[in-house]
């Protein structure tokens, strides 16, 4: 075997391919939908098929996203192998291009697959959710619109991975607008604003050299530190604020139990000096993202089941 043919062809083990899944970002598929699920629960509705097709596909539809950031960043010269921000599989030759291409392929399909489970379980109502959350993650990073290089990456995952996920997780269980759905939504996607934030003010110079227009190269590195922290303190906030009108039970504020944790996320990042610590930053926003949702999701879920008053 040549040395160019054994470049071509590179046999990724199991380790490879979970490492360009991104696992520690599959959280932000999870925390929307328990949450969205357990307004449901709150309003008198649970079905456990559905909840976990519903489950499924979000995973999928974030797994695909990320095999797509992936090949199409290498694609458009936009990593490269010292990248932080990417598993350089392809540079590495660790996976060809193709393999990460039909990674993503192939999530994007296992989505489908859960989005036709929910049509027959629910209705043909739900393809439009299907569909605008695919269009978003694919062209999150593709031609033409490459939401991320123009700077609507943060706009997009708020829509996508806080708004529309978590609402479609209630609309699977009852068919109707829900404005206490819509309140959940709001701190949610808050933090994968920030989980997203954070990387992009990680990757700051990188973007700057290719033109990729995040926030943080529009506005600044400390621009980018300021907005984590108004993102993971506005989450609480809207919690409070939500909850107080009455949109949200009173005890969904127990997840000012975890504000330890957002607070001492905030001061390393305000403190940040080096790349390493927003990479620190960016694991430890994404563990606090679903300690949130998970606490958030039993608050309301409880607040059912013991019908405490809203």
């Amino acid at each position: 075997m040549t040395q160019s043919s054994a470049v071509a062809r590179p046999h990724p083990s199991l380790g490879v391919w979970i490492k360009t899944a991104r696992p520690f970002t599959l959280t932000a598929a999870v925390s929307p939908v328990l949450v969205g699920t357990a307004v449901a629960a709150r309003d008198g509705v649970f079905h456990p098929l559905t909840f976990i097709v519903t489950l499924l596909g979000g995973l999928f539809l974030q797994t695909g996203a990320n095999f797509f950031n992936e090949y199409y960043d290498w694609r458009y010269g936009l990593d490269h192998a010292e990248s932080l921000g990417a598993s350089t599989v392809i540079f590495r030759n660790e996976m060809s291009a193709g393999q990460v291409l039909g990674g993503g392929i192939a999530s994007f399909a296992l989505a489908v697959a859960c989005g036709l489970s929910l049509i027959a379980l629910v209705g043909p109502a739900i393809i439009l959710f299907g569909l605008a959350g695919m269009a978003i993650a694919y062209f999150y990073s593709a031609r033409p619109f490459k939401l991320a290089t123009r700077g609507l990456g943060d706009v997009m995952v708020f829509l996508a991975m806080g708004f529309l996920m978590t609402w479609g997780a209630y609309f699977v269980q009852i068919h109707r607008w829900s404005w206490p759905a819509f309140a959940a939504s709001i701190p949610i996607g808050f933090l994968v604003v920030a989980i997203l934030n954070m990387n992009n003010t990680r990757d700051y110079q990188d973007d700057m050299a290719v033109a990729k227009k995040t926030l943080p190269v529009r506005f600044g590195q400390d621009f980018g530190k300021r907005f984590h922290a108004v993102l993971l303190i506005g989450s609480y906030v809207a919690v409070t604020v939500f909850a107080l009108v009455g949109l949200l039970p009173l005890l969904s504020l127990v997840v000012w139990l975890t504000f330890p944790l957002a607070w001492r996320n905030v001061q390393g990042v305000l403190r940040a000096t080096d790349r390493m610590a927003f990479v620190r930053g960016i694991k430890a926003t994404a563990q606090l993202h679903f300690q949130f949702g998970v606490v958030f999701a039993l608050a309301i879920a409880v607040a059912a089941i013991t019908h405490m008053p809203r």
